[in-house]
């Protein structure tokens, strides 16, 4: 079974809905980092596919296989210091469950450890930030290259459209926001295209999330 996926989340019996929510979006910008440098691995895993790390007021060293083929070690959640922390103060805070989790993980089962770990100090070179080109193309009968351009963080996922001529930038916008969790984001955008002369964006259903006329470029 491949391992694709990393989640940080709390223990939803323990603590109050507008945390736990809050607390999972908040995540996601480090648990996406994780995923993107593990899913080309194509790690194969004794009987799961996810690993849930899992915060508690009582975390134990079990770590087992739970339903939906995942493993869920737990690690202290220390809620009175969560709270004192403002937008952008919880990398590391995030980052120590994290890496507590992953270590209790791999001692109890076969994960690719040192690669996650190598893949949480790019995240902290990087200065926290994780940002991805989706694509970029070429659209040559206007002679224009296309990107779109993502960016996560701890309060939420922008979508960027720039277009460039001959090296120089032509447009940029940020054309999608929304809360920071693929579940929200992912199915938003697949592609950009080029339709008559309009720039349009299509979600993975092959309908516009967003178009722009080149005649309003001029």
């Amino acid at each position: 079974m491949i391992l694709k996926h990393v989640y940080l989340y709390l223990n939803l019996d323990e603590y109050p809905d507008e945390l736990t929510t809050a607390f999972g979006f908040r995540t996601r910008y480090l648990c996406n980092f994780l995923e993107r440098r593990l899913n080309p691995l194509h790690y194969s895993a004794a009987g799961f596919s996810k690993i849930c790390v899992q915060g508690t007021r009582t975390p134990t060293e079990a770590c087992p296989v739970v339903p939906e083929l995942a493993v869920a070690p737990t690690v202290p959640f220390d809620q009175p210091r969560y709270d004192t922390l403002r937008p952008g103060e919880h990398h590391e805070f995030f980052i120590a469950m994290m890496l507590e989790g992953l270590e209790k993980c791999a001692r109890h089962h076969r994960i690719p450890l040192a690669e996650l770990k190598e893949a949480v100090e790019e995240f902290r070179r990087g200065g926290y930030k994780n940002e991805w080109v989706h694509q970029k193309k070429l659209l040559r009968s206007v002679g224009l290259e296309a990107s779109l351009l993502c960016r996560l963080d701890t309060e939420r996922f922008v979508l960027t459209l720039r277009l460039d001529r001959k090296g120089e930038r032509v447009f940029e916008r940020e054309i999608l926001e929304t809360k920071p969790d693929e579940l929200i984001f992912a199915y938003r955008f697949k592609e950009v295209v080029l339709e008559g002369n309009t720039v349009v964006v299509k979600n993975k259903f092959g309908k516009p999330t967003y178009e722009l006329d080149l005649a309003s470029l001029s």
